[in-house]
């Protein structure tokens, strides 16, 4: 009797081991399938883009009423021209304001890198006898966060265009700028009132500006997708195509204040993560494009948005900077500007500056 139940316990030891290994090998299984790595999400599409052209105008302005008439011819001698007048309040300020756009446009190129930046910005110039402009510069308390856009200003300044004079005078001319940020400085310029002038230098004649600057900072208008697609077509891609334009003209609007011809021309490419979010953007122009036009171009090439996807994209897309014989554009109501009569070329800047342009 001892010896069988000895063996039908031996039975069961049998039993309960395979038993036990047949569960280990189960959970073994489990295990590896859980391990497993998740599948791989699919390469960056790689896409190219259809060219864009921008274009603009000069910013110089025309000479208020136009080029005199010239002189009358009476009992067959030519009568004498007409006596110079002296500079007014009012013929100056017809033509400072037309520099406020394309300070605006140095504003706005500004607030690619700093979109609460805001103050005032006081420019005192000498205006020759022949209507030339000279010897610009800034005065009074300027706010830090203006500064890296004052050689654009002063040159918006400089570039203006008077009848001339009796004499050269000394004019003085503020700009007030205020950022529609949202969270920007509340003691900042209020718009809609003209500027407040200090108490003059001496022979210096004091012009108020009577339309102060309000500039939104640049944003992409594409609202991205909500439900990423497994992988970003051409045409998906295309639709931030007028976001990238209007980017390249904020850069570009403030290089034309500095050099009226810039002409030129330069690769974007755009590296986009899945998110639809901007990770790389680099400017491909064989070294020649240095400087704060580079760095407007990459600031805002990196707040462009695009739909979301499975394995992002790499984009590219081909720019040109070309000039009208049209005018520049205003506000409603602001005189036609003239055409541009100099050309430059994208390249390295001939002297210190806000743009990375030099004249042919």
């Amino acid at each position: 009797m001892a010896p069988r139940l000895h063996g039908l316990r031996g039975l069961a030891a049998v039993a309960l081991t395979a038993a036990a290994a047949h569960a280990l090998g189960g959970c073994g299984s489990s295990q590896t399938n859980s391990l497993a790595p998740p599948p791989r999400p699919p390469d960056p599409a790689q896409l190219t883009l259809n060219a864009i052209r921008v274009s603009r105008a000069s910013w110089a302005n025309p000479l208020p009423g136009g080029a005199p008439d010239p002189p009358a011819a009476s009992r067959g001698r030519p009568r004498r021209p007409p006596v110079a007048p002296s500079m007014s309040t009012e013929l100056a300020t017809a033509v400072l304001v037309t520099a406020n756009e394309p300070v605006r446009a140095c504003y706005k190129g500004l607030l690619a890198f700093s979109p609460q930046a805001s103050g005032s910005v006081t420019t005192l110039m000498r205006v020759n006898a022949d209507g030339s402009v000279s010897d610009v510069e800034p005065i009074g308390s300027t706010d830090p966060s203006l500064l890296i856009m004052m050689p654009c200003a002063l040159n918006a300044v400089r570039t203006r265009r008077f009848p001339p004079t009796r004499a050269s005078t000394l004019l003085s001319f503020p700009f007030l700028l205020r950022s529609g940020e949202v969270g920007a400085p509340p003691n900042g310029p209020s718009i809609g009132t003209a500027t407040e002038l200090t108490r003059p230098r001496p022979g210096e004649m004091q012009i108020v500006n009577p339309d102060p600057i309000s500039v939104r900072p640049w944003r992409p208008t594409l609202v991205p997708n909500t439900n990423p697609v497994r992988a970003l077509t051409r045409d998906m891609a295309a639709e931030a195509t007028p976001d990238i334009t209007s980017l390249v003209d904020t850069c570009y609007a403030a290089a034309t204040v500095m050099v009226p011809g810039l002409t030129g021309q330069f690769g974007l490419r755009i590296a986009v993560e899945p998110s639809g979010n901007v990770s790389r953007v680099e400017v491909q122009d064989h070294g020649l494009l240095q400087g704060p036009l580079r760095d407007c171009l990459l600031a805002l090439g990196g707040r462009l948005k695009f739909h979301s996807s499975g394995g992002g994209a790499n984009i590219a897309v081909d720019v040109s900077l070309t000039q009208t014989e049209g005018t520049a554009s205003g506000p409603p109501g602001a005189a036609p500007l003239a055409p541009a009569t100099s050309g430059a070329i994208v390249g390295n800047p001939a002297a210190p500056g806000l743009l990375p342009v030099s004249p042919r």
